[in-house]
């Protein structure tokens, strides 16, 4: 595994965030944020810390996890669901452990968060990681630490307090195959927020939000921290550190495009180089930008022309042997209303009238990420008789622009505003293009041979900041016929 010389960021684009990576053997696990999506929890691996593949996704199926009950906070663009997963690596066995969020709850209701671990031995395999077990811990952003002298089948967490209400880092000791606590009520160990924990030379330190290193050795409830004395990591968010094969210290953490208030892709994931002198504090380089790693951008590989057929993921059947790994459904969803035959994707409303304007349920809709801010996705459809399809550029239930085709009407829906379009539909194919360029997404149809036809545009702004970034992709909201999904390309 070569030094890096230069590499570019974000090493995963769109959204992203809140990443946590670990080295096994010489292949590299890193895996992020999925909140209110299904499959959630994506895992990306790479060789060389520069190319990175998702070979699948933790919790794919409903026994795991039900998004049911998660929406956003009121008011805001602050997503329920799962956050900050972590992953580790021990005795052969992988685990994530992360907190599905109910923002809606009062925030001094420990019901609005619950703490999970999963685990598997081979996070290649389909369908691989364990149901849930839970655990007790008020509050989010939760590690995992073995120590070498601790009771076997146990492992410490370590999280975050809410900082509304009681900011600060707590401690437990649970059993990992119950969840039960093995020391009591989670313990107070620094009135900060946001740790993860990395050990060097038997050294276990704790990386906290505001901008300290704190450290103990060993980690126990009645160890004493020490603090360093300078404040010597400003990070972007959830910055999770780890050591190359050649002793090289590396970080990644979450981050958005700096000097934009158009970012509809979210927080995506960057890499930072950093040092670790023996005895000494992790330091990382400042500021994070979009080449790194000591060498020049002519040292950079050209960046790929992404070309993809969307629906070539699809295994044949209902659901489909597998689901592919990058396309997401909200919640939990109907898997009555997807269907896959012969190279098609079919869709049916939901029987429950879920609709991607509101703030619960299960929507008909499956959405690929936008991974560039330039990028074209173009989508064949028919839309059956008394059925209500389309496209939809999506952020959130509040923030999404749709262009909506039933067998009468074709118009785009951008928040209040409706335009209105006379390309007939007729019960053939429709084709729809959506073009995001750095301002606004423009949406374009045609029918048949005729021209495209301009329908109208929705400002990129209005699906940029929150929590999580824009996906793309067809829905059917209403009606008792389908929206079958012929063709689907992206490209960027």
């Amino acid at each position: 595994m070569p030094h890096i010389k230069a590499f570019r960021n974000p090493i995963i684009p769109g959204f992203n965030p809140d990443p946590s990576c670990i080295l096994v053997d010489d292949t590299y696990y890193l895996v992020t944020s999925s909140f209110l999506y299904t499959p959630g929890i994506p895992v990306y691996t790479s060789k060389d810390l520069v190319h990175w593949t998702q070979i699948g996704n933790v919790i794919t199926r409903p026994s795991q996890l039900s998004l049911a009950k998660c929406t956003i906070r009121p008011g805001t663009k602050n997503c329920g669901g799962v956050w900050a997963p972590t992953i580790r690596h021990h005795e052969g066995t992988f685990y994530v452990c992360a907190t599905c969020v109910f923002p809606d709850k009062e925030f001094s209701d420990h019901s609005r968060w619950e703490n999970i671990i999963w685990k598997t031995s081979d996070p290649y395999a389909y369908d691989a990681w364990s149901d849930g077990v839970g655990f007790y811990f008020p509050g989010y952003d939760t590690s995992l630490f073995w120590d070498d002298d601790q009771p076997a089948g146990t492992v410490y967490i370590q999280g975050s307090t809410y900082w509304r209400v009681q900011e600060g880092i707590s401690q437990v000791l649970i059993n990992l195959e119950t969840g039960q606590s093995l020391t009591g009520p989670p313990k107070e160990m620094s009135t900060y927020s946001g740790g993860a924990t990395h050990v060097q030379e038997r050294w276990v330190v704790l990386s906290l939000d505001r901008r300290r290193w704190h450290r103990a050795r060993p980690l126990r409830d009645d160890c004493t921290l020490q603090r360093c004395a300078q404040g010597c990591i400003l990070s972007n968010g959830h910055a999770d550190i780890f050591q190359t094969l050649e002793g090289d210290w590396f970080a990644v953490a979450l981050t958005t495009r700096d000097g934009r208030v158009n970012f509809p892709m979210g927080r995506e994931t960057v890499l930072i180089p950093g040092a670790w002198p023996a005895g000494g504090w992790p330091s990382f380089r400042s500021p994070v930008e979009s080449v790194m790693g000591g060498g020049t951008e002519s040292e950079l590989e050209l960046l790929p022309t992404i070309h993809e057929n969307v629906l070539a993921g699809f295994g044949s059947g209902r659901r489909g042997q597998y689901w592919p790994h990058g396309l997401l459904r909200l919640r939990n969803p109907d898997e009555r209303c997807y269907a896959v035959e012969d190279g098609r994707l079919v869709l049916g409303p939901s029987s429950r009238g879920d609709i991607l304007g509101g703030a619960l349920g299960s929507p008909t809709f499956v959405g690929r990420r936008q991974t560039a801010v330039e990028c074209t996705s173009e989508i064949e459809l028919v839309v059956g008789a008394d059925t209500v399809g389309g496209v939809s550029v999506y952020l959130d239930f509040q923030d999404h622009f749709d262009l909506v085709l039933s067998s009468t009407t074709t118009k785009l829906r951008c928040g209040e505003r409706v335009v209105a379009s006379d390309v007939d539909v007729d019960g053939g194919a429709v084709w729809v293009r959506v073009v995001a360029q750095t301002d606004a997404f423009r949406f374009f149809v045609r029918s048949g041979q005729n021209e495209w036809k301009r329908v109208g545009h929705g400002a990129a702004r209005a699906v940029s900041a929150g929590f999580t970034g824009v996906l793309i992709g067809p829905f059917a909201e209403s009606g008792r016929g389908e929206v079958e999904v012929r063709t689907w390309t992206y490209v960027e």
